[in-house]
């Protein structure tokens, strides 16, 4: 069995947004402030009555419904009138072909967002595939990590997704020459720079795994 270094995680990591998503939880209207593969954050007013509901939401015409847990909520400051509550969700399930337009929506957000930092650096990286043509999905996919160590490139297969502190970890059949743009990238960055890289990779595992499941 693989171990996991301290410095490696299987936890997915959240993308904030530049400007809130208005959806709704159940029937109560909120704002998406972060949005993750295995969750987001929202801002809303009015006080959520039920542990278990459904985050619905649009983006480029796609429509998104994710099953969700309640996971906190707490009042906090705001920039947004009545808007002082903020409550965490877990996602349970994806409905229909929700989990793929998600990971489609955070693949061009990140995509942006670290072709942005780097509009000088690298060429500019190509928002990943979700239709599972590039990615191997089910219980045999495996995983390919790169690491970035003593200036030096290493790849191994693995078993387990972590992604590495100083390399990030893909589901095997990933383009290589989007790879190789991503270790460019990745070199090139700086701390926020190279987390954007890791939920970049990111997609490709939760692509693999199916994660969020679908209903």
């Amino acid at each position: 069995m693989q171990e996991l270094r301290p410095e490696e995680r299987r936890e997915f990591q959240r993308l904030g947004v530049s400007s809130p998503i208005p959806a709704t939880l159940g029937t109560i209207p909120v704002s998406i402030l972060e949005i993750g593969i295995l969750g987001a954050r929202l801002q809303h007013s009015a006080p959520v009555d039920a542990q278990y509901s459904e985050l619905r939401f649009s983006y480029s015409g796609n429509e998104i419904a994710m099953k969700c847990e309640v996971v906190r909520t707490a009042a906090l400051p705001s920039p947004y009138p009545d808007s002082g509550l903020q409550s965490g969700v877990r996602f349970l399930a994806a409905i229909g072909e929700s989990g793929d337009s998600l990971r489609g929506m955070l693949g061009e957000l990140v995509t942006r967002e670290i072709n942005e930092r780097h509009a000088h650096g690298p060429a500019a990286i190509q928002a990943p595939g979700v239709d599972g043509d590039r990615t191997a999905r089910g219980r045999d996919a495996g995983f390919i990590a790169f690491r970035f160590e003593h200036g030096r490139w290493s790849k191994r297969p693995v078993f387990l997704p972590e992604q590495p502190s100083s390399g990030f970890t893909v589901a095997r059949g990933y383009d290589p020459d989007e790879l190789q743009r991503l270790c460019a990238v990745f070199e090139a960055a700086d701390d926020e720079g190279k987390r954007l890289i890791r939920v970049f990779a990111e997609l490709s595992v939760s692509d693999a795994l199916q994660i969020p499941p679908a209903v």
